[in-house]
């Protein structure tokens, strides 16, 4: 339970050119939910590819969030797959990638390692209560998102998966969502799905192990 904490929701979703959310109603959510989105949503998406991402989150509200590991731009994959960007061109759209990704001062100094893919590291500081939202990459490109919600002291990690038509392209791309996903709370556990757990005194390590696509969704509950 949080100390005097509202609901708080920690999530992923990544958003369609053109369309909604990956994000169903809460009731099936409950069952599906996953932290990773791993969908090919063309203009403005990342994927996470080859990293490790940490979370601790206190009773209070407070959270530390690491990634480390690679960003794989989807437009540019996609685009450099079908052979429809030139050398100069894929040079010239990365560093402008890299200049959208660097504007947020919580990444580190990030490079291009070629097709469409950029290494990174991220560390950010915050507390969900006064900040009421985080998401990352951005908002308009959504691989983590943390939502404060009023009326309720629950925290839900969720997203949504790939989607079965989806996974032709990310096999073509040679993308595979290798990594590792690892959350430290004080906060009671609910509900999890984790690939290991382990509790001692009052902390809990939960860790998932993604090492290809077509995964069971990751779902975590706490409060």
């Amino acid at each position: 339970m949080f100390r005097s904490v509202p609901r708080a929701i920690f999530s992923a979703m990544c958003r369609f050119r053109g369309g909604a959310y990956l994000k169903r109603p809460y009731a099936r959510l409950k069952a599906t939910g996953v932290l990773l989105v791993l969908t090919v949503a063309l203009s403005g998406c990342y994927l996470p590819e080859s990293f490790t991402a940490d979370l601790t989150l206190a009773r209070n509200g407070d959270y530390h969030f690491i990634y480390k590991g690679q960003l794989r731009q989807a437009a540019l994959a996609k685009d450099l797959l079908d052979g429809t960007v030139t050398p100069e061109e894929e040079k010239k759209r990365a560093v402008q990638i890299l200049n959208d990704l660097e504007r947020d001062p919580a990444f580190g100094p990030s490079s291009y390692a070629g097709r469409g893919v950029f290494n990174v590291s991220y560390d950010r500081k915050g507390n969900i209560l006064t900040e009421k939202t985080f998401n990352f990459v951005r908002r308009n490109s959504r691989i983590l998102q943390m939502l404060y919600h009023e009326g309720s002291r629950t925290v839900e990690i969720r997203g949504a998966s790939v989607p079965v038509q989806y996974m032709d392209t990310l096999q073509a791309m040679g993308y595979v969502p290798n990594g590792k996903i690892t959350v430290k709370t004080t906060v009671h556990v609910r509900r999890d799905n984790a690939t290991e757990r382990n509790t001692v005194d009052d902390k809990t390590t939960l860790v998932w192990k993604i090492q290809k696509l077509g995964e069971p969704a990751l779902i975590l509950i706490l409060g």
